[in-house]
């Protein structure tokens, strides 16, 4: 029942590493795209998804049958923080998760979002065998038996790049894009959470990626959990 978590620094690399970590462990990997591409699966059936059982699911697949069951189970449409917008909650990125409230009315969506968030990787962390990239989520299973917890920094001119790469965007957009994310990811630890982003106590390896590519850090966390 491995679960293996990745967060660090915008840019250091944790999709590509949560990735192959995954393809090497015969994991499913988990981030914020596959969350919110697997919620907007929501709609089909039951029905469906059972026939689906005769074959060999997707890792998308059977994300989006759990989900389907999480919501299922939480009674949709009365539910605070599983209703329809589940997929809007669970797409956020950082940016928009640390808004501050325009009302305090507002700030029930703070407790929509960090409820969701957490269900879904406690949920998914019951279920085994998966790597969950960001979302604070070495935080959510803090203490779970079976995680292990992996935090990723570089520096920011590495992260840069691999951002420009990853985006197919220029340097200076790169730039930008990592330092808006950035600063947003410390909001939200610190928000939410009331820790700092990268305080080495939450986690069980910290790894420099500006150091090592890819392939070597994520032999590295493999080697570590094996």
């Amino acid at each position: 029942m491995t679960v293996i978590t990745i967060n660090g620094q915008i840019g250091a690399g944790g999709q590509e590493i949560g990735a192959e970590v995954a393809k090497r462990l015969h994991l499913d990997y988990v981030d914020r795209l596959i969350l919110a591409e697997a919620a907007k699966r929501l709609s089909a059936t039951v029905e469906a998804l059972v026939e689906r059982e005769q074959r060999s699911l997707t890792r998308n697949e059977r994300i989006a049958r759990f989900l389907q069951t999480l919501v299922e189970r939480s009674a949709v449409g009365s539910d605070p923080y599983f209703g329809g917008g589940i997929g809007v909650v669970l797409g956020q990125e950082y940016q928009d998760a640390v808004k501050e409230p325009i009302t305090r009315a507002d700030q029930v969506r703070d407790e929509q979002f960090i409820e969701a968030t957490r269900a879904v990787i406690q949920e998914l962390a019951r279920a085994g065998n998966a790597v969950i990239i960001g979302r604070a989520s070495n935080l959510i299973l803090k203490g779970y038996p079976d995680a292990f917890h992996v935090g990723l920094v570089s520096t920011v001119e590495s992260r840069i790049k691999v951002m420009a790469e990853r985006e197919g965007v220029s340097l200076q957009e790169a730039e930008r894009s990592v330092n808006e994310a950035e600063r947003a990811r410390v909001v939200f630890f610190k928000k939410f959470f009331r820790v700092s982003a990268d305080d080495p106590a939450n986690f069980h390896m910290i790894l420099n990626t500006h150091a090592l590519d890819s392939e070597r850090a994520a032999s590295i966390i493999v080697q570590a959990v094996s």
